[in-house]
Parts: C-alpha cells; structure tokens; sequence
C-alpha cells in the first residue's frame, strides 16, 4: 500500500501512525486488526466515550490503572479506540493453546500468573515482570487491572500489590525511571446486556515516584494503592455497601441517571436514601418497540442459536458480552454471506447487495437507538 494511502487509511479508522524501523507487515496487521476491531465495535455499542485521553503524554512511560467489570471487553475497548499502542497484563487461564497465545501475543497481551493457576506457574511472572521494565523503559504503555479479578457489580474492589510490585520493581532497577500512573474508570450502562453503552475516563497522571520510599516498600505500597484507589472510586460507580447493593442500584434505575457517568451516579448515592423518590426512568415508545421487533426478526436464527446454545454454557456473567460480542463478530459475517449468496441466486446481484445492506442498516439503526437488555 502506498504510503500516502496509508496514512489515508489511518486517519480514516482513528488509528496511530506505526512507529518506523523493522516489522512493517506486523505493524500492518495490527493496525488493520485494530481498525477491524473499531468498526466491529462501533456496530456493537449503542455509544462509546473516552474522556480525557488527552491527558496521557505519548513520550512517558505509563501505566493505566482500570477497574475490571467486564472481561476482555474492557481491554479491547481501549485496544481499539486510544491512540496508544498498549500491552495488556490478562489472566493466564485464557491463554489455552498455543494459537490463542499466539493471537494474544499479536494483540499484545502478556498473561500473569496467579495462586489458583497452580503455585508452580508464580515462578513464570518474573518474565513477565521483566518485559514490563522493559516496556516501561522504552516509555512504552501498560494496562493492569489492579483489582486483580473482574466482576460486574459497580464497585471498585480492593486492591492487590501485585501492580506495585512491577512498578517498584521497574524503579528500583531504572533510578533515572519515572512512570505516570493513570487511573481509568470504566462504566457500562448494563455490562452483560445489548445494546450497551460505555464510557472510559482518563484521570490525571500520578507520578510513582512521589509515592515511592525504596526504605519503606510496605508503607510506599499503602500510598500508592490509598491513592489510586480513591481516584477509580471518583471516576466509576461506586456502590460501597454490599447489604444494600440492590437497593442503591434500583434508586439509581428509578432516578434515571447516566449509569456511564460517575459524577451523577456518585452525586446520586451520596442522597440516597434522602434522595427523590419519583421515577426518571425512560421507557422505551413505540418506536423502540418496533424497531426491537425488527432487528428479532431479521437475525432470527443468530439470536436463537446465541440464546438456546451458547449463552446458558456461559458461567460467568462477566463473560456474556466477551462472548456475545466474539459470537457476532464471527457469525454476522457469515450470515451476510449466505444471505447475499441466496438472494443473488434467486435475484441478481444488485439486488442481493442491497437486500444486505438494507438488513445491516435496520440492525444498526436498532443497536444505535435501542437499550440495553
């Protein structure tokens, strides 16, 4: 591809110019597999928003500090849409044969061991921990999830060292290093539910070393998490109670505030229960209704196959949307395919053509106007 189409090519799909040097067709594939990512994502998500990007310096070394509610979707959202080339730190346990590893590598995703991998697989983290010194060193990007587990309920979980050991681990070794930790608070208006909406926000960068005391590790440990902890706490929802987690959850339905937005849902919860009592919630017209009908209706069969077969052999619920969304990302496809291929056998190919986009185009217009369910 000529260079110019190239850069043509990126600007259109959002997508950061490669760095120069070797691994040209690597650097490629992956900015082609990124912009796939992006417009399979956008046909997915009734709305997406990324909030203070801007905010990241691009010739520091960072790491990106995010409360994990929804498996791997919330990784890709920011693979795909953020300007920065990222690695990831995922479980091991979804690196399950050698070519899902190799796809994982592609999309720069380096596995971490944990206690219920097996205490012999702890030993492989030190590996790890050294490609992110080395990553952090070349004032590359990583992205943690401090929690160090996912789970959907809207609270910010406490957090493991485990993130603060490869920091400190990369400072000790760099005394010139210094990394920026920025916190992203990640909310879902219905993580498991179609179509949703999502929006990331980007705090401000935290310089480590401010925290970092190399002759008091325990107590640099506290400060560090006391502080990044309260910052995700700001910046998703934050249901602290458990014992009234439902209640607080059903106030906040009533109310009918931006689930997607932290300052209302957390200005909200501070009332609650002195809060207003009528409902804010809005019900779907008759339009939506319609359009529900319709998009049922045309993918039938993918929606029946989806919600018989694979969705009850789903056994965490952090994992439906990873799952749906790998599902449409396969299927659809294919399904457009053999609905071309029918229609043009039984038509002509202009109209075959338009039969499937007229399809693609009430589906997304269901997608973009629906709400999650």
């Amino acid at each position: 591809m000529a260079p110019d189409l190239r850069h043509a090519a990126r600007v259109i799909l959002g997508i950061q110019a490669p760095e120069e040097g070797g691994g040209r067709m690597r650097r490629f594939m992956y900015d082609l597999t990124r912009g796939i990512a992006c417009f399979s994502l956008f046909c997915y998500f009734r709305e997406m928003r990324l909030h203070g990007t801007r905010k990241v310096p691009r010739d520091r070394a960072v790491m990106f500090l995010a409360n994990h509610q929804n498996a791997l979707m919330d990784p890709l959202v920011i693979a795909a849409f953020t300007p920065f080339r990222t690695y990831f730190l995922t479980r091991a346990d979804v690196f399950i044969n050698p070519m899902v590893n190799q796809v994982f590598g592609f999309l720069r995703m380096l596995p971490v061991y944990r206690m219920r991998d097996g205490r012999d697989t702890l030993g492989r983290n030190e590996e790890i921990f050294e490609n992110c010194t080395r990553i952090l060193r070349g004032r590359g990007h990583i992205l943690l999830f401090p929690e160090a587990n996912h789970n959907i309920m809207r609270k910010v979980r406490p957090l493991s060292k485990g993130f603060t050991r490869i920091l400190f681990a990369a400072l000790e070794k760099h005394p010139d290093l210094d990394v920026l930790l920025i916190p992203v608070g990640i909310n879902y208006e219905n993580a498991a539910g179609f179509p949703d909406r999502v929006a990331f926000y980007f705090e401000d960068p935290i310089p480590a070393r401010a925290f970092y005391d190399k002759e008091d590790i325990p107590g640099s440990v506290s400060r560090i998490k006391q502080k990044v902890s309260e910052t995700l706490e700001n910046s998703t929802t934050h249901i602290e109670e458990e014992d009234s987690y439902a209640e607080k959850l059903e106030y906040l339905h009533g109310l009918g505030v931006d689930l997607t937005d932290p300052t209302q849902t957390n200005n909200a919860l501070r009332l609650y229960p002195h809060g207003p009592k009528k409902s804010g919630q809005r019900r779907g017209g008759i339009l939506q209704g319609l359009l529900k009908g319709v998009f049922f209706l045309l993918n039938a069969p993918l929606i029946l196959f989806w919600r018989l077969i694979i969705k009850p052999r789903i056994l965490e619920v952090e994992f439906v949307s990873t799952f749906r969304f790998g599902y449409v990302f396969v299927a659809q496809p294919l399904f457009y395919i053999l609905l071309w291929w029918i229609c043009y056998t039984q038509i002509d190919a202009l109209w075959a053509t338009l039969l499937v986009a007229i399809h693609f185009l009430l589906s997304l217009l269901y997608i973009k106007a629906g709400r999650s369910a």
